[in-house]
C-alpha cells in the first residue's frame, strides 16, 4: 500500500510520516510506503499512490484534490487538526488503512 500525505511544503508532514511508519513497523505491515509532497505537486503523485490524506493547512484545496483524485478511482480524507497537531502517527495510519476497507 502506498499512502501520500499532501501538505503546503512537505517539510511538517514528515514528522508524521516517520510516526506512521514507526507504527506500521510495531503493527508488522511491511508492504507500506508513506510519503509527503506538497498538494500542488498532486498530479505528478496521483497515479503512484492507493490513498492520500490532506492536511489541515491545506484544507481550502479539498475540491481541486476531490476532483483529481476520485476522477482516478481512488480514495482521500482529511487529516483531523487535533490529530495532525499531536502528530498522531496511529490514528493518521487509521484513518488511511480504513479507506481501503
Amino acid at each position: 500500500m502506498k499512502i501520500l500525505l499532501m501538505c503546503a511544503a512537505g517539510m511538517s508532514t514528515s514528522l508524521l510520516v516517520t510516526k506512521m511508519e514507526e507504527c506500521a513497523k510495531q503493527r508488522g505491515i511491511g508492504d507500506i510506503v508513506i510519503d509527503a509532497e506538497p498538494v500542488e505537486d498532486l498530479d505528478k503523485y496521483v497515479a503512484k499512490y492507493d490513498v492520500f490524506l490532506l492536511g489541515p493547512q491545506v484544507r481550502y484545496k479539498e475540491e481541486w484534490v476531490k476532483k483529481i483524485i476520485e476522477g482516478k478511482g481512488k480514495k482521500y480524507a482529511n487529516i483531523p487538526p487535533q490529530v495532525y497537531g499531536l502528530v498522531d502517527g496511529e490514528k493518521t495510519l487509521d484513518l488511511a488503512l480504513n479507506l481501503l476497507k
